[in-house]
């Protein structure tokens, strides 16, 4: 006898081909509908929702009056849910991210009673090799997918890298496999299910268990199932249908299995056999790809590590206004950025509205991160010991203080902008000097009003202890021009208050207030010449800071060098052009665009493209940075090249260098003309043409072992991908990518495939921080930040690049008109926003060393900058430098 295990859910895509609020809408019906039958029909025992809890929340917002109700359900049983906040795409949210998902369905799930114990994950496209680790490690033994898999049996063992395992139920049929039973016409729906009985049965490893699942996106329960299944089982010969649920089909087939040998399925899933996988969502709509990679690094490297490091500082000096227990609010961070990782959201596959709601978040959630993030490093820098380079320069000098958010030290480069009042030197903790490189960026003037006696004093009271909105006053200059009184006041966003001269300034303004022949006073506000200095922080400690001091240089007394007199007159001739173009005969020719440090050379070749070599080993990488562009007919699930595709290289127009003591730019200027379309029938690239600007900055740091590019791409064209390209000077058959809580290695290539698969396999592959190659001891590490999707492929010469989308610019949400996938992946639905029109930046980074840990963790570094904060001449009870 085979036991039918008939599963009534639904799948829940919270925001998709309609906006969140409409799709909220018609949760609210499919739950009332739900309590109403289960309220009614007690042969109706159970309904799962879609594994995912917030559904409850997004329903209770509208309803909040039947949240007695759904815990009752809930806590009875009937009501199926968790483990999960929400269903993300497993491979573009970062690992730290899936573990917060299952912590937040796991709280919802304590608020409303029992959770479901099945990893239950049915419409992400593909998943990550360390997923049954992940799950045991909520306690999680068992899970249930549709997506990624080929020919498998229904049953069989999913094992991680590390060795975990799960017990898989492989949904072969789809997650909706029952979703079209006729549960009005019972003989026809008792014919359907014994088909699909069938159908299972062939790919059963015991054949007395099968499911079927009866829901699908957005359905809701018939409300004559259980007749249905009262009917069903006078017509089944022998064979019982009952009205099931995931975990009692799991108990089921385990028990049923129980002694008998499974095979093991092990890593990650990414086959597009039998279901679509739909590969093209790692670079639709990149911004977002982007946008979720900075705020989830924010919030894992920076808000939550620092916010707890301060928080456990023993009798710590506070910051001004920091936050104190700041848990709940990294909470709500964390929640608004999970809304963004349903797979329909962050893949990019939605409308275009979808993903302009998705911007207010990402801005909310960097929000809160940043200015937690400067809290803590204000309040760490505010108890960092440091002492003034000599005896009296208390009040001049200041700090900066450096901080690493990686477990590793690092010696990198670091960005900061401080406020001076005259030339000056950066110290390390040992005094000695630093090199940097300043930009200045001149004194602000914040205020400039003129006011009455009255509106001063409202605006007196509102400074407290030498601040006001926020910034310090560092002096207060008080001159006086008949019945005109002028307060000209210094002021500091980052430098704490001088108490002396602001009381100086009190008792002035006070008695001018009082003065009846004062009728206005001219307020004027300038902050201090603020100056954005560049330098290398030399073995900052892992998960740790390092002080430096910044020490004014001494004013000369003698005041400025005159020029002599016979200098006066020779100067305007040395400048001469004839002088000039004599001079120039005699000096060496230089090459002006090339960059050099102790490790690296770069040179740029005539099509723009970069040859770097290797100073230690002498090896020569070329052809490095270089752009490529081909048309794409395909829709926001499917990158699909046109028929007649052509690729098009850009041409160099310009090229400007700088070279300073700390870094060496190079920005080189290219114009690709680019069709402006497809085809009117898709099958080429049109004929009119568009330019597309590219500006590729190129920096050279002193003694870092990386080149780091930053491009700006100006987008006018539609139906195209762009991409850049890094060939190695050897080949290899597999490569290594960051991925999640692992290492992939990844054979390059596609499967063989024939007509019968759904979609044909595609050689692009997620990564996230890099993609390494390596043979014969040399080695290419490319870094990202925010750019998922890389192709590994095989030169006209045999040797390797790598290929990394920078652009994809497509239409619609789906379509079934091109060749590699078999009908629609949703709604035919035009998203113009997908062509992603506009200026784009895109940063990523290259580095040859050959010891592979050293690689890595450079890509990381770039991945996350090192942060520097300002502050004073203090005691602390750190030292300059620790972890």
């Amino acid at each position: 006898m085979t036991t039918i295990h008939l599963v009534s859910h639904t799948h829940w895509d919270r925001e998709w081909y309609r906006t969140f609020q409409a799709f909220r809408l018609k949760l609210v019906h499919l739950i009332d509908g739900v309590l109403d039958l289960l309220d009614n029909d007690r042969e109706f025992k159970y309904f799962m929702l879609d594994g995912q809890t917030i559904v409850l929340d997004d329903y209770l917002a509208m309803r909040p009056e039947n949240e007695a109700r759904l815990r009752r359900y809930v806590r009875s049983g009937r009501l199926v849910i968790g483990p999960w906040h929400i269903l993300p795409d497993e491979f573009l949210v970062s690992p730290e991210a899936t573990i917060r998902n299952l912590l937040e369905g796991k709280r919802t799930c304590r608020r409303f009673g029992p959770r479901m114990k099945i990893g239950y994950i049915p419409d992400p496209f593909g998943h990550i090799a360390q997923m049954p680790q992940i799950l045991q490690g909520f306690g999680i033994r068992t899970a249930c997918v549709q997506r990624g898999l080929s020919d498998e049996q229904c049953e069989f063992w999913w094992q991680a890298p590390d060795g975990s395992r799960v017990f898989m139920a492989y949904l072969r049929d789809g997650y909706g496999n029952a979703a079209g039973l006729p549960t009005s016409e019972p003989e026809h729906f008792a014919r359907e299910v014994a088909r699909l009985r069938d159908s299972l049965l062939l790919h059963s490893n015991s054949r007395r268990h099968v499911l079927l699942m009866h829901g699908t996106d957005h359905m809701e329960p018939p409300a004559d199932t259980s007749s249905a299944i009262r009917a069903a089982n006078r017509q089944l010969e022998g064979d019982e249908l009952v009205h099931s649920t995931l975990k009692g089909y799991m108990a089921s087939i385990q028990a049923a299995l129980r002694g008998t040998h499974l095979p093991t399925v092990e890593g990650e899933l990414r086959d597009c056999r039998r279901s679509h996988l739909l590969p093209g969502v790692l670079s639709t709509r990149m911004w977002i790809k982007q946008r979720d990679r900075q705020c989830t690094n924010l919030l894992e490297k920076w808000a939550e590590p620092f916010s707890t490091f301060a928080a456990h500082l023993p009798q710590a000096v506070p910051a001004e206004k920091s936050l104190q227990r700041p848990a709940i609010i990294l909470r709500q961070a964390w929640r608004l950025l999970m809304e963004c990782h349903p797979h329909d959201s962050i893949c990019g596959c939605s409308i275009d509205q979808v993903h302009d709601e998705m911007k207010i978040r990402f801005d909310q959630v960097e929000q809160i991160g940043e200015e937690l993030t400067r809290q803590n490093l204000e309040t760490l820098a505010a108890n960092v010991g440091v002492k003034a380079p000599a005896a009296g320069e208390e009040g001049s000098a200041s700090a900066l203080v450096v901080f690493n958010p990686h477990a590793f030290p690092r010696t990198d480069r670091v960005e900061a902008d401080i406020e001076c009042r005259s030339a000056f030197d950066l110290l390390d903790p040992d005094g000695h000097t630093v090199p940097y490189q300043v930009r200045g960026l001149g004194a602000t003037e914040l205020i400039h009003a003129l006011l009455t006696p009255k509106e001063l004093q409202s605006l007196y009271i509102a400074v407290h202890d030498g601040r006001v909105m926020g910034l310090s006053i560092l002096d207060v200059k008080i001159t006086r021009q008949g019945g005109t009184v002028n307060l000209d006041a210094s002021v500091s966003e980052h430098q704490a208050p001088d108490p002396v001269a602001w009381q100086q300034g009190v008792e002035q303004i006070e008695g001018l207030l009082e003065d009846p022949e004062v009728t206005s006073f001219r307020v004027r506000a300038v902050s201090l010449d603020a100056a954005r200095i560049t330098f290398v922080a030399n073995q900052v400690p892992g998960l740790g800071w390092k002080a430096y001091t910044i020490k004014p240089r001494p004013q000369d007394p003698a005041g400025p060098v005159q020029m002599p007199p016979m200098a006066r007159f020779f100067l305007p001739l040395a400048r001469s052009p004839l002088v000039q173009k004599l001079v120039s005969r005699q000096r060496p020719k230089r090459t002006l665009h090339r960059l050099e440090n102790s490790l690296l050379k770069v040179e740029m070749e005539k099509d723009g493209s970069l040859t770097l070599t290797e100073k230690a080993s002498g090896r020569v990488f070329r052809g490095l940075n270089r752009f490529q562009d081909g048309g794409d007919c395909g829709d926001e699930y499917n990158y699909c090249p046109p028929p007649e595709d052509n690729l098009l290289a850009p041409r160099l127009t310009r090229v400007e260098s700088s070279h300073g003591e700390v870094q060496q730019v190079m920005t080189l200027y290219l114009e690709l003309s680019t069709p402006s379309a497809l085809s009117p029938d898709r099958r080429k690239r049109g004929r009119e043409h568009t330019p597309t600007r590219i500006t590729t900055e190129i920096t050279l740091t002193q003694g870092i072992p990386r080149l780091d590019i930053h491009t700006v791409i100006e987008n006018n064209a539609r139906d195209h991908r762009l991409r850049v390209h890094f060939p190695a000077p050897f080949q290899v058959e597999r490569a290594l990518h960051d991925g999640h809580f692992e290492l992939v290695d990844r054979r390059i290539g596609i499967p063989e495939a024939d007509a019968s698969w759904v979609e044909q396999p595609r050689p692009e592959v997620p990564q996230r921080a890099f993609t390494s190659l390596n043979a014969g001891g040399a080695r290419l590490t490319l870094a990202n930040r925010g750019l998922p999707e890389v192709e590994v492929l095989e030169q006209d010469g045999g040797n390797s690049e790598i290929a990394l989308t920078l652009l994809r610019s497509i239409g619609w949400l789906s379509r079934d008109d091109f060749s590699n996938r078999k009908g629609h992946a949703g709604p035919f639905v035009e998203t113009p926003g997908a062509q992603m029109p506009g200026t784009w930046a895109f940063d990523y980074s290259i580095s040859v060393e050959a010891e592979a840990m050293h690689a890595f963790q450079s890509a990381y570094a770039f991945e996350t900058p090192l942060r520097a904060m300002s502050t004073g001449i203090h005691a602390g009870i750190l030292p300059p430098e620790g972890s």
